[in-house]
This record gives C-alpha cells, structure tokens and sequence, in this order.
C-alpha cells in the first residue's frame, strides 16, 4: 500500500476539531504514538457519509482514518499518511495470462493424446487444437470469474489490480491443470463491508454462470458407461455436480458400475466448479474470507480457524490433497484484515447475498475431490 512520505507534521488540536466538526463527537481523544490519533465518541450522521467526509478532511492533513465499532459509540483510529493509488501497469499481467493459454491448451492435447503427446506436438503442431475444449473451457470460466471481482471492483472504486494467471505447464506422469487460477492483488483495504461483499462474490457468481451452462452441456455430449479398464481416476460429487447429472441424465450417478465418462468440456466444467469451491473456503483473503468477515466480522477468524481443522482432518482420513489447502491457509493466515469502514452494517440484500456466497460453499463442496480407483 503505497503512502505518502512526505515529512507531516501532528495536526493541531484546531486541525483535529474542524475534521471532526459536524461529523463525531467525541468525548475521549488519545495519542498513543506520535503519528497515531484514537478518538473514541458518536457519530453525528449517516455512517458511509460521515466517514467519507472524514477521510476527505484528514486526508488534507496527511493522515488516513480507520473508523471502528466501540463499546461507547465508535473508535476513530488516525494514522500518519495517506495512500497513493499508482497507475496501473498490464505488461505482467498479459504476459502470465498468454502463458496460461499456452499452458493449459498443451495440457488439454495433452490429455486427448496421452504421455506421447510431446513427440507428436513436436511433429504435428496442429494437434494443439485438440486441447482447444478443454483450454477454452478452464479459461472461460476462470477470465468470468476474475473480470466478475475486477468489473465490480472498478464500479465501486475499490483498489483491486488486473488479474494475474498463474501457468503451470504439463508435467509427464503428474495430474496438472495447466494453471493454479488467478489472483488479483488488494492494494488497500475495501471501504467498508458492504464493498468488500459485493467485490468477493462478484468473481464466484460470474465464474459460475460460465462454469453451469458449460458442465450441462458437457454433461450431454458426454457418454455414459463403465469405467475405463485399469486405474482411472474419479472425479468427486459435490450437490451441484450430482444434481446436474441428475438433470442431464436422469439419475443419480455413479450407480449400477456405469457414470458419465467426462469429455474434455465438462471435466474442464468440473474443474471449474472445484477451483470455485475452494475459493470460497471462509479463509483469510479467499473469496469466502471476504464473505465471512463481511458478514461476522472478527468472528470470522473463528470460523477460519474451524475450516481449517476440517482441512487437517480431510487431509488425514478423506483425501491428502486437503493437507495442501491446510498448509496454504497456514501461510496466507486466518485473520482477515478490516475494511477502512468497519461500523458501515450490511443491509438485508447485503446480508442475502452473504448467506448465498455460503450455499454456494456447501453446495459445491466435495469431500474427497479426486480419487485413484483400482479396479
């Protein structure tokens, strides 16, 4: 978070009062460091309203303020500096997504043509449009998915960057996707809660409503049978997955030693429905971090630490690829940072749309994600 570091001086109890004025009244003030203000008291307004007019004053002195709830009213936390918004740069960011293009097309030939897909490439590059379904697929859902966070960011004036891809290329006798998603960089704290909501599940419901019509059409052109002879591998149920199967086909499948034998679309589908889940994990700054504090607040570091122990013990007895998002979560963290505005309540249609970022968690939850089955 770039700040202005310009020699500022400590604003004058004059300075304080008119930033102040029409705004808070306070009735405790504190100084606990010389570049940090603490001014408890009552709101004298609406809360966005007030709040936006005391950055506006504060930030003419040099100083940034965070607005808390507190006991006797709210805290008004003044900090030396105020954030500088740089322009964007996009050579990265396009360069990692043209990777991403290329990684995931030669893993979508790669698994049409199995592990003597190098040689043939090499020899014949037009077998690369062979991974094109399975490309265009991953890639359309996860540009919906971070252009829905990146489009709301920008209607809202939230500090968010340009998605950055992350590629991985294919690996000879290892399960790769081609990538590990994307992620947009938060280069301040969201305003208030309300905007931290409407940017978190902005990415998952446009993701989804790329990944659904896909995975129902992938599902149609899909055969189903037994599986194939020797090892193969089993892509997990969530509720949403085993519901669309129902509708495309009729029944509940796996059942009777026959299931849909995925085509490149909808295992594509598939993984997009995964990598959407686990982005909604109510953890740090995922997408269900951001859902859970906007919702509970500092209770949500409670609930993060409770996912996370459902990780360690999925990774232990269901499926280790859980000990992965475990220790992921150890490194990013539970705690979620506040917005600037954290006195700003949702509204009920706030509220809603929390509590449908938390049935599209449990909806697309799959215990044991992939299997290896031997016959």
């Amino acid at each position: 978070m770039p700040l202005d570091t310009e020699p500022i001086a400590t604003p004058t109890p004059l300075e304080v009062e008119a930033a102040l004025e029409g705004l808070l009244a306070p009735h405790h003030i504190a100084m606990p460091a010389p570049d940090t203000l603490v001014i408890q008291g009552r709101l004298l307004g609406d809360t966005r309203t007030v709040y936006r007019a005391l950055r506006t004053r504060f930030a003419a002195l040099g100083y940034t303020p965070f607005l808390r709830p507190h006991a006797d009213g709210v805290e008004l936390i003044v900090t030396r500096g105020v954030v500088q918004r740089q322009p964007q740069r996009w050579e990265l960011n396009l360069a990692l997504f043209l990777a991403t293009v290329v990684t995931v097309l030669l893993t979508g030939t790669f698994n049409e043509l199995g592990q003597m897909a190098w040689s043939q490439v090499l020899r014949q590059p037009a077998l690369l449009l062979r991974g094109l379904p399975y490309a265009a697929t991953l890639l359309g859902i996860l540009v919906a998915h971070e252009m829905g966070h990146y489009v709301v960011s920008r209607l809202r004036h939230a500090p968010a960057s340009l998605p950055f891809f992350i590629p991985v290329p294919p690996l000879p006798g290892m399960l790769t996707l081609g990538t590990l998603g994307a992620v947009i960089v938060q280069r301040e704290p969201f305003e208030d809660r309300r905007t931290l909501l409407e940017v978190a599940i902005a990415g998952p419901l446009a993701g989804l409503a790329v990944a659904i019509p896909l995975l129902l059409y992938g599902l149609a052109t899909s055969p189903v049978g037994p599986p194939p002879p020797g090892l193969y591998l089993q892509e997990g149920n969530s509720a949403l997955y085993a519901l669309a199967k129902l509708l495309v086909f009729g029944r509940w499948l796996p059942s009777g030693g026959v299931d849909v034998q995925l085509n490149a679309v909808a295992w594509a589908a598939w993984i997009g429905l995964l990598v959407t889940m686990l982005n909604l994990l109510p953890i740090g700054q995922l997408d269900g971090g951001h859902i859970a504090y906007a919702l509970f607040g500092r209770g949500a570091e409670l609930i993060a630490y409770v996912v996370m122990g459902m990780c360690l013990v999925l990774g232990i007895f269901v499926s280790s690829a859980w000990l992965f998002w475990f220790v992921l979560a150890l490194l990013m963290g539970p705690r979620h940072p506040p917005p600037f505005n954290d006195v700003e309540p949702l509204g009920p249609g706030h509220v809603a749309l929390g509590a449908l970022g938390l049935l599209l968690f449990l909806l697309l939850f799959t215990p044991r994600p992939l299997a290896v089955v031997i016959p």
